[in-house]
């Protein structure tokens, strides 16, 4: 028999703290709806294990850092090492960096204790529970952002109705995983898998994004305020921008009919669900040496030629993407210094550390450190074993993109260097850690 429990606690920081996500300062003016942690919580008896994940960007490292002192404090390292604790990845939410300010100090506080009621909260709410689980390949708002143009290089998101385009670089995985949990009857909370970027409205309103209309559209369909919990799947290189037409689709009105739009395909689903048969829990973690970024001399000179030749003309407004793509002087320079930065400040390596959660044979958690390319989730998918596979990424540690290998000759915003980001070889080296733990 499975136990299950569950809580949430709002963490939306006050006026004023930055936010993640983009390149130029934003501090935030107000908010939409707020931000949450929500963990589940699953025992056995024998194994007590658990998914705790935040409304961020991401998981910085001082945020790991400090939860894992504070939860190992609190439930002891044996609970710690088997919670896969992540970001869904809104850019709304807090950033949160080694030399924070007051205001940003008592967000990053309220985060972290924020996780540790919720944890405590959902242990406390263990009961028997039904799982059950499925899902259905359908992902109609997702798009590869980097595109083959007629030229033959690859360009991150090249503008709407942009004529230069050829094609996307790749397909991509369109799973939707979802998981329902049954207790006392009635559907207690949902957890679901979807390889979406959490960046629709942009400014500086505090929002959990498409993650946050997607959740109000269950609980008001189903008449509960119940945790729903979105894992981010694999999606580096996946946001919601149709490139074909030529409309805006940076607003929160995007992320409400984003979220809807999910939500309809969930709740869809959701009498199609098989019961999980097993009752066994298996937890594995693995530690992976993640090797980082080395520059030639050839790209070091390129980055100060750049440095030394274009002006200095500061970016109004939001600092995205495609302003590399559109050669925009600032972003030109900006990722130039990166590319000095990494040669200058970076160290070799570093170590994450990779969890699973087995059921069986039937379904298994799976997390992923940064923001890995949807490649990545295929390729661990096929030979991973199991009926359903949920990819959990922005998960344990901070990284940074991981792309796929044969990405970083093509170029694209995504494979900039900077400080400790990974080299070509990291995507392989994870998709072995994993399929070695599995």
């Amino acid at each position: 028999m499975l136990n299950v429990g569950y809580a949430q606690e709002i963490i939306t920081p006050p006026i004023g703290v930055g936010l993640a996500g983009y390149m130029n300062k934003r501090p935030n003016v107000g908010m939409y709806d707020d931000l949450y942690v929500k963990t589940v919580i699953i025992d056995n008896g024998k194994v007590r294990c658990g998914i705790v994940v935040f409304d961020l960007v991401e998981i910085h490292q001082t945020l790991v850092n400090e939860l894992e002192k504070r939860i190992v404090e609190k439930f002891g390292k044996a609970l710690h090492d088997n919670l896969i604790i992540c970001a869904n990845h809104t850019h709304t939410g807090p950033e949160f960096r080694k030399e924070m300010d007051e205001r940003t100090v008592y967000a990053f506080n309220q985060v972290v204790e924020g996780a540790l009621r919720s944890i405590e909260r959902a242990v406390m709410n263990l009961q028997p529970g039904e799982i059950e689980y499925g899902s259905v390949y359908n992902n109609p708002y997702g798009f590869v952002r980097r595109y083959w143009m007629k030229n033959g290089t690859i360009v991150t998101n090249p503008g709407w109705g942009n004529p230069d385009i050829d094609k996307p670089e790749s397909d991509f995985d369109r799973t939707i995983g979802i998981i329902r949990i049954i207790q006392n009857g009635k559907t207690a909370a949902l957890i679901c898998n979807i390889a979406q970027h959490g960046d629709t409205i942009g400014g500086n309103i505090v929002s959990a994004d498409w993650y946050g209309r997607f959740t109000q559209e269950i609980q008001h369909t189903l008449k509960a305020s119940m945790p729903v919990l979105v894992l981010d799947d694999a999606s580096g290189d996946i946001n919601h921008f149709d490139f074909r037409q030529k409309i805006n689709q940076t607003s929160y009105d995007e992320a409400v009919r984003v979220g809807r739009g999910y939500a309809a395909i969930v709740l869809g689903a959701l009498d199609k669900l098989e019961k999980l048969s097993a009752d066994e829990i298996v937890v594995k973690n693995a530690m992976v040496t993640i090797p980082h970024r080395k520059l030639t001399d050839e790209e070091v000179a390129e980055a100060q030629h750049i440095l030394d030749t274009v002006p200095d003309i500061p970016k109004e407004g939001d600092f995205e993407s495609q302003d590399l793509a559109n050669k925009v002087p600032a972003a030109l320079r900006y990722f130039a210094q990166r590319a000095l930065d990494c040669k200058a400040k970076s160290t070799p390596s570093h170590d994450c550390r990779l969890t699973a959660i087995e059921f069986g044979k039937e379904l298994a958690f799976v997390s992923l450190p940064g923001e890995p390319f949807n490649g990545i989730a295929r390729a661990i998918r096929k030979d991973a074993g199991f009926k359903n596979t949920f990819i959990i990424s922005l998960a344990q540690t901070q990284s940074g993109y991981v792309p796929l290998k044969e990405c970083f000759a093509r170029g694209g915003y995504e494979v900039q260097p900077g400080v400790n980001t990974v080299a070509p070889e990291a995507a392989d080296e994870i998709i072995k850690a994993v399929l070695k733990a599995l």
